[in-house]
């Protein structure tokens, strides 16, 4: 197929463009600076110099496509309207061209909120969402809605996604002191929702390929660790003897904005509907037994 993914220099879009790569496809892929148009094109993909701020140029693009993939976004307060007009423009161009017309949208398990101890299946909407992401749930019904014209939708709610350098993972690390380890809000007793990086674009060429239209899918892997292990287990692989320092909802906020409020969830997941539809099955099982990795990962671009 022939595929056009957004945001392909980023850290969920460059694994994508990996992904489909490997899979055999013809893939496209964008990035806002002409300095990355390497970590596209080393995969054998297809730069295409493009931003979120200017959506209507990537016109003749979509009309050689039979598969859109949205990974890009911005984290700028002007975010979330980009994202929402970006979307309107995709869905409404991809339903004039005679391709597959497959467009997958990425959301994020955030939207959930807190699921505590509740099963939460693929399909479930979202009741109340943190702020932060609040603005994604009405897109996401866009995206379903557009069925209706002729196109495959499918929306991908990752979980908390590590592997590597980056992610949330890198963030904490880079947060980190030898004398206070890493930083957890309250107790850390609350759960996350891991999903590999790898696993994750797996199941976007699997989406694309497979998945019967208007889907939502889950991806994660199906364990849901305290924060507190997964921090421990960071802070050990640094060398700061699993040491962690509690953080108040307050102090979190002033240090991290609105992303604290996310971090503080308690979500347990699952992204089992995947399996059973797709064939999907996560090789990434713990993120805690993987903390050296993602250490050794994190240095290394420290020092690249």
């Amino acid at each position: 197929m022939r595929v056009l993914i957004t945001g392909g220099n980023g850290y969920i879009g460059n694994a994508l463009v990996d992904a489909f790569c490997r899979a055999g496809h013809q893939v496209s892929a964008t990035t806002r600076e002409e300095k990355q148009r390497g970590k596209i094109e080393r995969f054998g993909a297809r730069a295409v110099i493009w931003n979120l701020a200017d959506c209507r140029s990537l016109v003749p693009e979509i009309r050689q496509t039979d598969v859109l993939v949205h990974a890009a976004f911005e984290m700028k307060p002007e975010g979330a309207g980009r994202d929402r007009e970006a979307v309107g423009f995709f869905l409404e161009e991809l339903a004039r061209t005679s391709g597959l017309r497959r467009f997958l949208y990425t959301s994020g398990v955030w939207v959930l909120g807190n699921t505590r101890d509740n099963v939460v299946g693929d399909n479930a909407v979202p009741e109340k969402s943190p702020e932060m992401v609040a603005w994604r749930p009405p897109i996401e019904r866009i995206v379903l809605g557009s069925a209706a014209k002729g196109i495959t939708p499918l929306v991908i709610r990752p979980g908390i996604v590590y592997g590597g350098a980056g992610g949330l993972t890198g963030f904490l690390m880079g947060t980190a002191t030898r004398e206070k380890g890493i930083p957890v809000i309250g107790s850390g007793h609350n759960r996350w929702s891991p999903v590999h990086r790898d696993d994750l674009a797996d199941l976007y060429v699997r989406a694309a390929e497979q998945a019967p239209v208007a889907s939502v899918l889950n991806g994660t892997d199906g364990s849901c660790p305290t924060v507190a292990m997964i921090a421990g287990a960071l802070s050990e692989a640094l060398g700061f003897e699993g040491r962690t320092t509690s953080l108040s909802p307050d102090e979190a906020r002033r240090s991290w904005g609105s992303l604290a409020d996310g971090l503080a969830l308690d979500q347990c997941v699952p992204g089992d509907w995947a399996g059973r539809l797709l064939g999907w099955h996560p090789r990434h099982r713990s993120i805690v037994s993987e903390a050296d990795a993602l250490v050794r990962s994190w240095k290394a671009a420290q020092s690249a």
